[in-house]
């Protein structure tokens, strides 16, 4: 359901909250087939000292003018036994192995001419190189998985907005920001601790963060930490004066990747990944292979075992140097066995 109307050229646009802006809606572009994340115009006039002016707005289908208007769950309810399940599985594996996998589906995708297989839409790894996790520590090494609230800065070094949208955010949430370029910080110590209280599972800004010290303060009601991620740290904080548009308006822009309201968030000390819940699905059973079998491996290694005698590495290498077709697997296809060590059926 598109949540506003056409209205008739000659007719005043108001929303609940009226908005400054009022819009004399010309005509409406839409397909009712859109998918949520495809984008349609709104196409409006209105008058300014007498002269009237066309504009040209973009929306996306569960979007809506004003504040927190956008769905933040694509109509998914969070207690969906299936959608739950993704969350709780991915709790226990790594940035690494969602990548293998996520790199395996993109080549399916790339390749193959079945249409399930070249819908994969991927997962989108946010820019290691600036996205830090800032309160990480050996000790707690907790993983964030949790479902995305977006938030827009309307001014740069300017934080009422993200203020406002830890108010409305719930238990599981990861409020996901976009500081519009702000050099000053945008949350500290206090913003991760009531983050905590309030159960969130993480909050990632595209921006600076300070109080690095006291974000290992933001301890959850189960002992794990709110993970906090930054692309920067300034001790400056920003101004407290513009609200923006509210939560969930519209995808921001984090680190790179494009995060929609109601994306799952993935998180730890290696990186930040973001997708839809059926990219997430899609990859969670080679993710817990490819897991799986690194944690065999390793306990290979530790018992003296080589870690190229458990792989095709000499025939794989001679092949290449000749230029033939290879690849890098390990032996005995998907099974690994060693002695002293219960062998993992990875088919």
């Amino acid at each position: 359901m598109i949540p506003f109307q056409a209205l008739k050229q000659s007719t005043i646009a108001s929303y609940e909250p009226v908005s400054k802006r009022h819009l004399s809606v010309a005509a409406i572009h839409i397909s009712k087939q859109l998918h949520p994340r495809h984008q349609f115009q709104v196409e409006s006039t209105t008058k300014k000292n007498n002269i009237s002016i066309r504009e040209t707005h973009s929306y996306l289908p569960s979007m809506g003018h004003g504040r927190g208007r956008m769905d933040p769950y694509h109509g998914i309810s969070r207690r969906d036994p299936k959608f739950e399940n993704i969350l709780q599985r991915l709790k226990h594996l790594g940035a690494g192995p969602l990548c293998d996998a996520d790199k395996s589906h993109r080549h399916l995708a790339s390749t193959s001419d079945d249409p399930a297989l070249k819908s994969y839409s991927g997962l989108s790894l946010m820019c290691p190189q600036t996205m830090k996790l800032r309160n990480h520590s050996r000790e707690d090494s907790s993983v964030m998985v949790g479902i995305a609230r977006t938030v827009q800065l309307s001014r740069p070094n300017d934080f009422l907005a993200v203020l406002y949208a830890l108010s409305k955010a719930r238990a599981g949430d990861v409020l996901v920001v976009n500081t519009s370029g702000s050099t000053r910080a945008v949350a500290g110590g206090l913003f991760a601790t009531e983050a905590a209280r309030r159960n969130l599972s993480g909050i990632v800004i595209d921006g600076p963060v300070r109080d690095v010290e006291d974000l290992g303060c933001a301890v959850k009601h189960d002992g794990t930490l709110v993970n906090v991620y930054s692309t920067s740290v300034n001790p400056y904080a920003g101004t407290v004066q513009f609200p923006g548009e509210g939560i969930d308006v519209a995808p921001v822009i984090c680190g790179g990747a494009t995060v929609s309201p109601g994306d799952i968030v993935f998180g730890d000390a290696h990186g930040v990944l973001v997708g839809s819940a059926e990219a997430f699905e899609t990859c969670l059973h080679d993710a817990e292979n490819i897991s799986a079998m690194e944690q065999q491996l390793m306990k290979g290694i530790k018992m003296g075992v080589c870690l190229h005698s458990m792989m095709n590495f000499a025939e794989h290498l001679q092949l290449r140097k000749e230029g033939k077709a290879s690849s890098l697997h390990f032996k005995d296809l998907n099974t690994v066995k060693f002695d002293g060590i219960d062998h993992v059926d990875l088919s």
